[in-house]
């Protein structure tokens, strides 16, 4: 009788072993989470390639696999946030500020970078906005970041924030700078690394524009972050925020390590990425800058189908800081 007391009481302690390691929400369970992390080309992005590369979101949450897609626009990552297909994504302020307000289901988990904007023509005689006329401009998309910059300028400079909404023609930014390159279009607005390889080609200058409305260091790139995963997860959402945070330092303090990284994807040698990633435009922090004055002039300029942002708290999670 002893000797079966004891292989009950051993078979007991296992079933109660197995109960309990069927609880609970990490790697203990033997299972693995999925995240959704959608991503987009450009040095603005490289954040989530560190993140990817070292593995950061996986260092501070066990048992959590990552999907990093790569889609060509904010809009296609809106889709994927609304169908529950992403969980954390990566884009421009505006459209950001767009899917917050038009009811997408993220806020801002972090800031991620400001690149340099510009407005790169072929024509010697356009030096200012009131000199394009009718000329047509490339850029990425209506309701684009780049658009909204366009927006402020022309507010600033012409008098009116819509004055070139007819000259914008639609292009991705490698297609714009081929057709800038070209000649068959004179004018694009357009980001890094594009924007420094254009100012290489002879006959391509600058009009000067945009650093009044949008200074150097101001936001251009943020993470968002499903609210489902804020609430459900918020140990999960918190490894993410500290991954953002860890690659960003990583940025900051190892950039000719980050050289040798995206040198090969923009098709340039590691001197002139490190060359780009040293250009004082080119800003990688956690810290929201100037995400309310964009807002603010978005709603009130109709790029805003809801009510204006009262507050970062509105667009952000709380764990966001900036302005």
């Amino acid at each position: 009788m002893k000797r079966g007391k004891k292989i009950a009481a051993l078979l007991m302690a296992v079933v109660m072993i197995l109960s309990l390691t069927a609880c609970g929400g990490d790697s203990s369970d033997g299972d693995t989470t999925t995240l959704t992390i959608a991503q987009q080309h450009g040095m603005a992005y490289a954040p989530l390639k560190i993140m990817e590369e070292q593995k950061l979101i996986e260092k501070y949450y066990e048992g959590v696999e990552v999907e990093w897609p790569i889609l060509n626009s904010g809009s296609a990552i809106n889709e994927g946030f609304l169908s529950g297909d992403i969980d954390v994504g990566a884009m421009g302020v505006g459209p950001a500020i767009i899917g917050v307000t038009g009811g997408v289901p993220y806020k801002i988990c972090s800031n991620m970078s400001a690149q340099p904007h510009k407005i790169m023509t072929n024509d010697p005689s356009i030096k200012t906005l009131e000199d394009i006329g009718d000329k047509q401009i490339a850029l990425v998309s209506i309701n684009s970041i780049q658009h909204v910059l366009l927006a402020m300028a022309a507010e600033q400079q012409l008098g009116d924030a819509h004055a070139l909404d007819n000259n914008i023609a639609q292009m991705s930014h490698p297609d714009g700078m081929s057709a800038l390159i070209s000649g068959s279009i004179p004018c694009q607005l357009t980001t890094a690394p594009y924007v420094f390889k254009e100012a290489a080609e002879e006959g391509i200058t600058e009009v000067e524009a945009l650093e009044s409305v949008w200074p150097n260091g101001n936001s251009f790139i943020v993470a968002v972050a499903s609210t489902e995963l804020q609430e459900e997860n918020p140990e999960l959402y918190d490894a993410v925020v500290k991954a953002f945070a860890e690659a960003i330092d990583y940025i900051n303090n190892n950039k000719e390590e980050v050289a040798e990284l995206l040198c090969e994807e923009h098709d340039v040698d590691a001197e002139t990425m490190l060359q780009w990633l040293n250009d004082p435009a080119c800003v990688y922090s956690t810290e929201v800058k100037g995400i309310m004055d964009m807002a603010n002039f978005m709603g009130e300029n109709g790029f805003l189908e809801h009510d204006t942002p009262g507050s970062l708290s509105d667009l952000a999670f709380d764990n966001v800081v900036g302005n």
